[in-house]
């Protein structure tokens, strides 16, 4: 090899060595990553998420300046809830945030290691998450669940609608979340004494004919905490419209679509309870170390269009605390 041939190796071999330096400083100044994940798109988990990013913002954590926030939705399809998981624990994300249960689930059984804050569960010690809501043991996740006020909804529902004493509820056959909804108005409806009558759905294609059949039986349908159900509320809406009831809901994304009234937890303060726990990760707080917070306090929330339909006094409401949501009616 000549004397510029040997000069020509070195300066390649010392590029190598000063990219490879550069990349790893780069690699170590890296922002904290904050993984985001839910299992579709929804407007209570959008809120969700929405206040989860302000919530962290207002503690002065701010995407692309001290952390990296990353966003997967599944879209709807509890099979990508695996894969992306797996694809946050490969990153090795300071923090991973997973709204709903499917999605908490799926992270939960992705990494044992990295801390997981979850948004949205209904039920994390029945679904065995956590064995103590106060005390999560050292683990590696903690979070926020919202502890529905189902009595409260249904005596909100009763109160404007008195003569109506029946109830239906269309339900995701073999779905836990289902589960939870199915069971605690089960119960309440043997404490209350009105007729529920339940009827299981497989795909979202069941859902406009199934309801159709069910509103032949009922009063209303409660539209409850099932996924499938409340992300496909436009078939609801049209059987609920063409029968003439009103559709009762337990979220405000159930109003903003079309349901009469909902008794619901406040969304984006779920999401800044949320991020409080994440900001106190990112100070170095192991997780096991905070109690899973419960929300479960809920708001009047009205359909303007939905409301005047049924005859109901929308400015009273208001005038009495009700949140008045101005979208048309079935």
């Amino acid at each position: 090899m000549g004397k510029k041939g040997l000069i020509i190796t070195i300066g390649v071999a010392a590029l190598i060595v000063v990219g490879f330096v550069w990349s790893s400083r780069s690699n170590d100044k890296r922002l904290p990553l904050v993984a985001i994940t839910q299992i579709a798109t929804h407007p209570a988990l959008d809120e969700v998420r929405a206040g989860i990013v302000a919530g962290l913002s207002q503690r002065g954590y701010e995407d692309g300046r001290n952390i990296e926030i990353l966003f997967r939705n599944a879209n709807g399809d509890a099979s990508l809830t695996t894969p992306i998981a797996e694809d946050f624990v490969r990153r090795n994300p300071a923090v991973i945030v997973p709204i709903s249960t499917p999605s908490t689930m799926a992270v939960a059984n992705a990494t044992k290691d990295i801390p997981i804050v979850f948004s949205g569960v209904a039920d994390p010690v029945g679904t065995g998450l956590v064995t103590d809501l106060t005390s999560p043991q050292g683990g590696n996740l903690t979070g926020v669940c919202d502890r529905w006020p189902f009595r409260e909804q249904v005596r909100a529902f009763f109160n404007l609608f008195p003569e109506s004493r029946r109830i239906g509820m269309l339900y995701t056959k073999g779905d836990d979340v289902s589960r939870i909804g199915v069971e605690a108005m089960t119960e309440i409806s043997s404490e209350m004494g009105f007729y529920l009558r339940l009827l299981p759905v497989t795909a979202a294609h069941d859902i406009y004919p199934s309801a159709q059949s069910l509103l032949l039986d009922v009063d209303t349908i409660y539209t409850g905490i099932d996924h499938m159900i409340l992300e496909n509320m436009d078939g609801l809406v049209k059987a609920a419209g063409e029968a003439g009831k009103p559709l009762f809901g337990g979220e405000s994304g159930s109003v903003e679509k079309g349901a009469v009234l909902a008794l619901s937890i406040n969304m984006t303060e779920f999401g800044d309870v949320t991020a409080d726990i994440v900001a106190k990760i990112l100070q170095g707080i192991d997780p096991g170390d905070m109690p899973v917070r419960v929300l479960s306090d809920g708001d009047l929330m009205i359909n303007r269009g939905a409301a005047k339909a049924f005859g109901l006094d929308v400015d009273a409401l208001e005038a009495g605390g009700a949140v008045i949501i101005d979208e048309p009616g079935p």
